[in-house]
């Protein structure tokens, strides 16, 4: 299989952030959960995510999830899109900041614009999978082996694994990615 065909049918994140003007931010909280909603009526949407401005910040990160490249690009091409962030456009300073990930690396996405560097080195990734897959999957079968036992063993690796998976990418590694953000992105 071509890259081309594997990029194309890969789960993607994209991650938009902005920085809104002094006094505008319950402005853009409205506006933020308008565009989230905007988004889940296009094809592919998988959720989305705001994370809003720590102490003495005003920036804001919203991250929208899609199963693949083109339902993620159908939707940044839309009019409704365009027409959307056009009605906040005079209340953002600069430029916003979009980043478009996936595969592995959006496990490790840091999404503090000031990091100096997108992704931490592949061995600090590779101690962190192993440690998180290593616990969860002990974790998983330790609960789960009692009511699995009489199920096929394929069927009890495809359960265990789609559960680890779906936890790593929605609950664990954004909490670990925030954790360890000082020794990941250092």
């Amino acid at each position: 299989m071509s890259e081309s065909t594997n990029q194309s049918n890969e789960q993607v994140v994209v991650a938009v952030s902005r920085t809104v003007k002094a006094g505008h931010e319950a402005e853009y909280e409205a506006w933020v959960s308008k565009i989230a909603g905007l988004a889940a009526q296009f094809q592919g949407y998988m959720g989305a995510n705001i994370f809003r401005p720590s102490a003495g910040s005003r920036g804001y990160t919203t991250i929208y999830r899609f199963d693949t490249h083109a339902h993620a690009a159908a939707w940044q091409a839309s009019s409704e899109h365009a027409q959307t962030v056009a009605e906040v456009a005079h209340i953002i300073e600069g430029h916003e900041s979009r980043n478009i990930m996936s595969g592995l690396e959006v496990w490790f996405d840091q999404t503090n614009a000031t990091s100096p560097t997108p992704h931490p080195s592949r061995w600090k990734m590779s101690v962190v999978l192993f440690s998180v897959v290593f616990v969860l999957l002990n974790t998983l079968l330790t609960v789960l082996n009692p009511l699995l036992s009489d199920w096929p063993r394929l069927a009890q690796t495809a359960l265990v694994v789609g559960i680890q998976v779906i936890l790593m990418t929605y609950l664990i590694m954004p909490r670990v990615n925030s954790l360890l953000a000082k020794w990941l992105f250092k």
